[in-house]
């Protein structure tokens, strides 16, 4: 009878250990789940996004400065974040590759960053030389190495957690696996084999199963908050990898902090897969503005902060030194423009990714101008900057091609043209925004065209197949691009799929397979880098004395139906 009662002993006490740990594991996931400790005081997130080396235009780097110096006079808890696409775009960023733009950010006083595709421009020895020097610590969830050589960024993390009193915030960076296509496809590849995985495989669920691996880690460590800073971008153009699918797919993320798609968007609310609130802020491009996120015990609230004039002094100078140091050749005069030639429409949308315009027939007329040949191609992402009326210096030439392309001129069967067309093509629709808050259809591979003209129908979804990594494969159905003509002595005639046509465009798009675009890669040059982009502009504009009347609006060579 004793022995049968010390059993009975045993087994409440067994019975009451395990309701107490079951008990605790349900308190564990709910506080997991809920996250209800509030911060004490406000946590300020300060965050850029696609400053393509706008170092002192706008805003610039010493008002960010002064906002941030600012805020934490007020409050020592601010964060200041870059959501990528930095380091190139402007002559002084090319030059240096980057590396003075990476400078300019660690005296700035950048605590956290991300890449952008463009941070992967100048090759992987120079990202991982700024990634290494720099004082801010550089995230990625989704980019794994399985090369030979060296990891350029194995001094990344997924996330890291910054403690303010007794609040914990997890931050996760992720960068867009159309890295792999958009900046250049060579630099992923050891031995013609890709060896960095940006996640990009069965239409963007490998990349959201990335993301909440790292979410779950920061929760499971005691984030209160989860904060995703990210380049991924808004809009169709940027499918299946956007903040808006991302944040659908997951749990857990309470900010996103975008960028890629260069869109104004002060707070909007997604939401996740739970149903619960998600919200999304990008700050635009070029620091027009200044993102700003306040985490509080009232909530998380974001929005954008624009015309802020006060400026860092000790910022200013630097600039203003490396100014003169770089600028005497970019300040003479190439003549005078008698026209806005423009990649924006009049209410700022990017049109350059998805339409025709005057400044991408002027470019493209340049380089047939710089080379003979029957029909240029050049993607609309490869061109960044405006030609304004008046004065015109060399450096306003070189931003409009920040990325010091080469011309290349190659000879190609018009069937060539034809699928280079449809792919180049296939993210078009016959709309350029959505409900006016950001552009869709957008694509950095969008052909501007010269020597040829076609039609896009829209209605016909694109058949074009791709693999893994952004490369065309094939065209399996009807094609949207139709009507496609050739300029031949002054007539348009339609390409003929058998003919050899002289094709001109750039090294980026000939021979580094380009936006995905490859049907090029494997042609013998007939020229191969001789003249630089910026060399046929600074030609074609003084060759016209800067009459660009005939360029006041896009010829008609694009129609988009």
């Amino acid at each position: 009878m004793k022995k049968q009662k010390t059993i009975r002993q045993y087994l409440k006490i067994f019975f009451i250990l395990a309701l107490i740990c079951i008990i605790s594991f349900f308190l564990y996931e709910n506080s997991l789940k809920n996250r209800n400790l509030k911060p004490t005081d406000e946590i300020v997130l300060l965050f850029t996004n696609d400053a393509h080396c706008y170092l002192d235009q706008n805003i610039g780097y010493a008002g960010i400065a002064s906002y941030r110096n600012k805020i934490k006079e007020k409050n020592p808890n601010v964060v200041l974040i870059d959501c990528g696409d930095a380091i190139q775009g402007e002559y002084i960023g090319t030059i240096t590759k980057g590396k003075l733009i990476a400078d300019i950010m660690n005296k700035t006083g950048y605590d956290l960053a991300i890449c952008g595709n463009h941070e992967f421009d100048f090759g992987m020895d120079s990202l991982k030389s700024i990634i290494d020097n720099s004082k801010a610590k550089y995230l990625n969830c989704n980019i794994t190495y399985s090369g030979n050589k060296t990891n350029a960024l194995a001094q990344t993390a997924s996330y890291t957690i910054l403690t303010y009193g007794n609040t914990k915030i997890g931050f996760v960076g992720v960068t867009t696996p159309g890295s792999t296509n958009s900046s250049t496809p060579g630099f992923f590849q050891e031995n013609g084999k890709f060896v960095y995985d940006f996640k990009s495989h069965n239409r963007g669920k490998d990349l959201f199963e990335s993301v909440q691996t790292s979410v779950d880690s920061c929760l499971s460590k005691g984030s209160n908050y989860v904060v995703l800073i990210s380049h991924l971008g808004v809009g169709t153009g940027y499918e299946p990898f956007t903040s808006t699918n991302l944040i659908a797919n997951t749990t857990g993320i309470d900010v996103v902090i975008d960028g890629h798609s260069h869109s104004l968007i002060p707070y909007h609310i997604i939401k996740n897969k739970e149903g619960k609130e998600v919200v999304l802020t990008s700050a635009g491009e070029k620091i027009r503005n200044i993102g700003e996120v306040t985490i509080s015990p009232n909530g998380i609230t974001s929005k954008l902060i624009s015309d802020y004039k006060d400026k860092d002094k000790e910022i200013s100078d630097y600039i203003e030194n490396i100014r003169k140091y770089y600028n005497e050749e970019l300040k003479k005069v190439v003549g005078t423009s008698t026209h806005h030639l423009s990649i924006y429409n009049e209410n700022y949308v990017r049109l350059i990714r998805n339409r025709e315009t005057n400044l991408g027939d002027w470019c493209t007329d340049a380089l047939l101008y710089a080379t003979s040949g029957d029909i240029a191609l050049f993607n609309g992402g490869s061109i960044r900057a405006d030609i304004k009326k008046g004065i015109i210096t060399v450096g306003d030439l070189k931003d409009v091609n920040g990325f010091n392309n080469m011309i290349c001129k190659i000879s190609v069967k018009g069937q060539e043209i034809l699928d280079a067309l449809e792919m180049s093509y296939r993210k078009t629709l016959n709309v350029i925004t959505a409900d006016g808050k950001w552009s869709v259809g957008e694509s950095g591979g969008f052909f501007q065209v010269s020597g040829l003209k076609c039609k896009i129908d829209t209605s016909i979804p694109s058949f074009v197949i791709v693999d893994d990594n952004g490369m065309f494969e094939k065209v399996n159905g009807v094609r949207r691009v139709k009507d496609v003509m050739v300029k031949q002595n002054n007539e348009y005639v339609p390409i003929d799929p058998n003919k050899d046509y002289i094709l001109v465009s750039t090294d980026y798009l000939i021979k580094e397979s380009g936006d995905g675009i490859n049907q090029f890669s494997q042609h013998k040059l007939i020229e191969d880098s001789n003249i630089p982009v910026t060399q046929a502009y600074i030609d074609y504009f003084k060759y016209l004395n800067g009459d660009l009347s005939k360029y006041a609006e896009p010829q008609g060579r694009i129609i988009v139906e």
